[in-house]
């Protein structure tokens, strides 16, 4: 006799989500997978931050691609949200919507995501599954401290603006992985095609981006604002500002690229990666000049690269200084989810 569609969802909840591998234990989760809902304990003294992604299948992520890399990807992008919080990792809930019950895929996808969530104690806690085109939704709670939890709305003039880690990857890995791009048909490699391991490069950025969770442990206090950039720099800044009604001015020589970028982007084309491509998944954050040096050192001591790329000042907007401190203009736009479709 065939199984019911229920019968079949309990099978897949059972065998590839509700595992030690994956609804591991940790302490505070006093009930996970196989109630009605998972039962939370949250420390007196601590906030619960939630976040949620919903990732589509060939608009997030190519729907070919690796069932592992996919999970990692899907989860990775919502740590992020948790770091720009300067919140911890406590345990996640997952909605998967499958065109079918492929046994291969369903299992690499559930070790894709045990990997991760082992990686940062993050276990899954509940969730739904259902049929229909591919979709993941996720949602991720973590801890933090009342009196540190980062916000958009905190920024003061006077302070420095950081990045982490490099700017642009996330836009030159749709190029590398042959997906459509929002920057229009002049965002293009330069002469020298890609190595075969600077596609690897390309690749790892996409699906396995480094969600920032270590910096905002070590110097998350001393962030007077933060966000994850997701949609580009000049979009997910100009949030910090709309948020604590400032400006900022930016130095376009001091934003940080990765070597794999610098090889196969013209200069042009890697500050618009940078400004509007998204994808990235780094921090930006801004911090009193007096706490300046202190933040530098944990960066260092953790082995994590910040770079001051400007400062917050009074007005509206974004402006871009070149080396002679002469304003830049740039026609881009950030990636926009709802923008109408027109030609390049």
């Amino acid at each position: 006799m065939a199984k019911s569609s229920s019968q079949l969802e309990f099978e897949i909840i059972r065998r590839y989500f509700a595992n030690p591998n994956l609804s591991f234990k940790r302490d505070g989760i006093e009930l996970g997978i196989g109630d009605d809902a998972a039962l939370i304990d949250v420390p007196a003294n601590k906030h619960l931050a939630m976040s949620m992604d919903v990732l589509i299948s060939g608009i997030h992520f190519p729907a070919d691609a690796d069932p592992a890399l996919i999970a990692n990807r899907s989860l990775a992008v919502n740590l992020s949200d948790l770091a720009a919080m300067a919140a911890q990792p406590y345990c996640f809930t997952l909605g998967l919507v499958l065109p079918d019950s492929d046994e291969t895929w369903l299992q690499k996808f559930s070790e894709g995501l045990a990997s991760l969530a082992r990686q940062y104690n993050c276990p899954l806690v509940g969730g739904d599954t259902s049929r229909g085109p591919l979709s993941i939704s996720l949602q991720v709670q973590g801890l933090v401290d009342r009196s540190q939890a980062s916000r958009r709305s905190a920024a003061n003039r006077g302070d420095k603006i950081y990045v982490s880690g490099n700017l642009g990857d996330g836009a030159v890995a749709l190029l590398a992985l042959g997906l459509d791009s929002h920057l229009g048909s002049s965002f293009s490699f330069g002469a020298q095609s890609l190595s075969d391991q600077d596609r690897q490069y390309f690749s790892d950025a996409y699906f396995k981006p480094q969600p920032q969770l270590e910096l905002a442990a070590a110097a998350g206090k001393l962030f007077s604002s933060c966000i994850d950039i997701s949609d580009g720099l000049q979009g997910d800044l100009g949030h910090i500002l709309a948020a604590s009604s400032l400006a900022a001015t930016i130095n376009i020589d001091a934003l940080p690229y990765s070597m794999p970028c610098q090889r196969c982007m013209d200069t042009e084309n890697r500050i618009v990666a940078a400004l509007f491509g998204g994808d990235d998944y780094q921090l930006c954050f801004t911090v009193p000049e007096g706490d300046c040096a202190e933040l530098e050192r944990l960066a260092r001591d953790i082995g994590v690269k910040v770079s001051c790329i400007g400062e917050i000042v009074s007005g509206e907007g974004v402006a871009y200084l070149d080396t002679d401190g002469a304003p830049v203009d740039f026609s881009a736009r950030a990636y926009q989810h709802f923008a109408s479709v027109q030609s390049a």
